[in-house]
């Protein structure tokens, strides 16, 4: 494993050896794949929401529990230490359909969206669900700066 620092050093996680980012063309946002044999992409982007009326709101748990309630299929799951909307989408490109995995989480005024695109085909390999694993593995070593919780199971 080796630890990726994002750009303004805002968070930090554990990547696979094999795993880099790449340019996805996203303000924001930060993107990888595995160098090894492409799998899919992973997409995270975080955000800093603001606090105007009440400063000790948990406003991240307010957007989990609406992710939950309005996307069909979407279940609340444990991402390390803390509560993650979790479901799967459909895609159609030209190119072919896709699925794209939803994980979104956070703490306070944290906010993480993060997703792994995948080829529909990409389903059906016996890779399929370690690679899942392994994304969510990255997601749950997320480390926020200025803050001591993190996204890691203890």
């Amino acid at each position: 494993m080796k630890t990726y620092t994002s750009e303004n050093g805002w968070f930090s996680m554990e990547l696979p050896l094999s795993w880099e980012e790449y340019d996805c063309g996203e303000d924001g946002a930060y993107a990888f794949f595995d160098t090894n044999s492409w799998t899919g992409n992973l997409r995270i982007i975080p955000f800093r929401l603001a606090r105007r009326r009440n400063p000790s709101k948990d406003i991240a748990s307010i957007f989990i529990q609406d992710e939950v309630l309005k996307n069909e299929g979407a279940n609340r799951i444990q991402l390390g230490d803390f509560d993650c909307a979790h479901f799967r989408k459909n895609i159609q490109q030209d190119d072919g359909d896709l699925f794209v995995y939803y994980w979104i989480t956070g703490i306070g005024n944290n906010l993480f969206i993060c997703t792994f695109t995948v080829d529909h085909k990409q389903e059906k390999c016996e890779q399929h669900s370690t690679d899942l694993e392994t994304v969510q593995n990255i997601l749950q070593s997320i480390r926020m700066k200025q803050s001591v919780e993190k996204l890691s199971a203890a």
